[in-house]
């Protein structure tokens, strides 16, 4: 087993526990899930020095591939470095020697990447705030607050002395609107958010080929603003502020490439406002018990698995498997974080508000929480038809999923039944695919046309006799479903819900609907 793959291991071990105590505590304050991330990420920078360090462990794995004579008495491997893939150059013959300079020039081309890409945003932040203008007006304690025109949305950032930066548009905000901005800017400066995340970002650079890496820091961003907007909440009235926090979103022209914590973007905006909106939400500073928790976790862990060190007898060909995969996982793996992190940077300007909330209307509409969907709902302008793609309607997810309450719901609010979402069909088609009768009925009762078709999804008989769901067939039939309609699909072929019920050989099926008098 290389070097390579044992500070993935072990990574991966820090990440996982992470990820594992975070589930545990997702009913508890943002707060506390932020400094368990935290952790995490200070975790992953003491790994290699806990292997340098720490009296090793070895744990011996063998390989069936026989093994070189020259091999087999060669030294252990050294402890394991920052630089992972570097530890397993001394073991590579001399002939191979060319990969494993490709494998260390991908992996520190991307650490020096990521890292010189911190630094330029740090010396840009010095520059706009070289430029920006005092504002008297809004003097606070504990930081500098500056006007700029650099930006569309509040940030926070400096290690001595923390400066806010503020839009210069702000000068226009109403005194409520400059209250809540500052109050959750002031609430980073607290917190240190900003010498944490720039910690964090260290910690991405080194594993950027890994890409759990970067769905945590995803969560450690994401954990801190809702952190910081729980402290706004405390003294100002939820809907304004996720209304405030809506407008900057939607008035961004770009996202600023700087390290610094902004107060609004598109990237998971939607989870913050559900959460903003949601009155269950446990809310407040984390206290030092949870955060001593979180750091004696992290302590344990990297000094669990910091010393071991893995053993193994390898053949040739199978550590150099080992390091071609290595590096081809880890290349996509911080492709995808980088792109991920990138793009919104990128392209999120041009993203509509219905993309923003895609995800957590869905999430809703799967659960069936009708007071999620009414703060989802009153907090945009999204509609009550607006298709989500890939998923649909609102209504149609909850029809799909049977939630009653949320399709009951929707209607008495005026939602269509009869509203198509191309690639999902619409709510009676879905619910007639997944058998859910009585979401059918009442779909039925309230509106739903029986024939109507959706291009690539037929209608609701042929899709519940494709299925082989007698009891929906039947349901359908009542209904007045026409047991002979034809459609054409993907260009090819004639469909009817009798050759459905005969290709799918759903014998019970194609006997209700021969009773029921098909004929094709």
């Amino acid at each position: 087993m290389d070097a390579v793959l044992v500070v993935a291991a072990k990574s991966t071990v820090i990440l996982l526990v992470a990820f594992a105590v975070a589930t545990l505590a997702r009913r508890a304050r943002a707060s506390v899930r932020h400094a368990i991330f935290a952790a995490a990420f200070v975790a992953l920078l003491l790994l290699p020095l806990a292997s340098a360090l720490a009296p090793e462990i070895e744990l011996p794995v063998l390989d069936a591939a026989p093994v070189r004579a020259t091999d087999a008495h060669s030294p252990a491997p050294a402890s394991v470095q920052p630089a992972i893939i570097t530890a397993a150059v001394a073991q590579l013959p001399a002939t191979r020697w060319s990969l494993a300079a490709v494998a260390i020039a991908v992996y520190a081309s991307g650490v020096a990447s990521i890292l010189l890409m911190l630094v330029a945003g740090m010396w840009r932040l010095r520059g706009w705030a070289s430029d920006a203008e005092v504002w008297r007006e809004a003097t606070v304690e504990g930081a500098r607050v500056l006007l700029s025109d650099r930006i569309q949305s509040p940030l926070t950032f400096g290690f001595l002395e923390p400066t806010i930066l503020m839009p210069a548009a702000a000068r226009n905000w109403s005194a409520d609107e400059v209250n809540r901005a500052l109050k959750h800017e002031l609430e980073h400066v607290r917190r240190g958010d900003w010498k944490l995340q720039l910690l964090a970002r260290v910690a991405c650079a080194v594993y950027w080929p890994h890409p759990l890496v970067w769905t945590a820091w995803r969560r450690f961003s994401l954990e801190a603003e809702r952190a910081c907007d729980d402290a706004v909440l405390s003294g100002s009235e939820a809907s304004l502020y996720a209304q405030q926090l809506v407008t900057l979103a939607r008035d961004l022209v770009r996202r600023p490439r700087v390290p610094a914590m902004a107060m609004a973007s598109r990237s998971q905006l939607a989870r913050r406002i559900d959460a903003i909106l949601d009155p269950a939400r446990s809310r407040g500073p984390a206290g030092k018990a949870s955060r001593l928790l979180a750091a004696v976790v992290a302590l344990m862990v990297v000094l669990g698995i910091g010393p071991v060190r893995l053993v193994a007898a390898a053949a040739e060909s199978g550590l150099m498997d080992a390091v071609t995969d290595g590096v081809a996982d880890g290349v996509s793996g911080g492709t995808a974080g980088g792109v991920n992190e990138g793009v919104p940077g990128g392209v999120s300007g041009a993203l509509a508000e219905i993309e923003t909330y895609a995800d957590v209307f869905v999430e809703a509409a799967e659960d069936g929480d009708v007071d999620r969907l009414d703060r989802l709902f009153s907090a945009t302008r999204i509609d009550f038809d607006t298709p989500f793609v890939g998923d649909g309607t609102v209504l149609l997810i909850a029809a799909r999923r049977g939630q009653l309450d949320a399709v009951r719901w929707l209607l008495d609010r005026g939602a269509d039944p009869n509203a198509p979402s191309l690639g999902d069909g619409n709510p009676l088609i879905a619910a007639a695919d997944r058998n859910q009768l009585e979401a059918m009925q009442l779909l039925l009762e309230r509106g739903a046309r029986v024939d109507d078709v959706v291009p690539g999804d037929e209608n609701a008989l042929i899709t519940a006799s494709a299925a082989g769901h007698e009891q929906a067939v039947r349901l359908l039939i009542r209904h007045g479903a026409n047991v002979n309609a034809r459609v054409w699909a993907d260009a090819r072929e004639w469909r009817t819900p009798l050759n459905m019920a005969r290709r799918g050989r759903h014998r019970d099926v194609e006997r209700i609907l021969l009773a029921a008098g098909a004929t094709n």
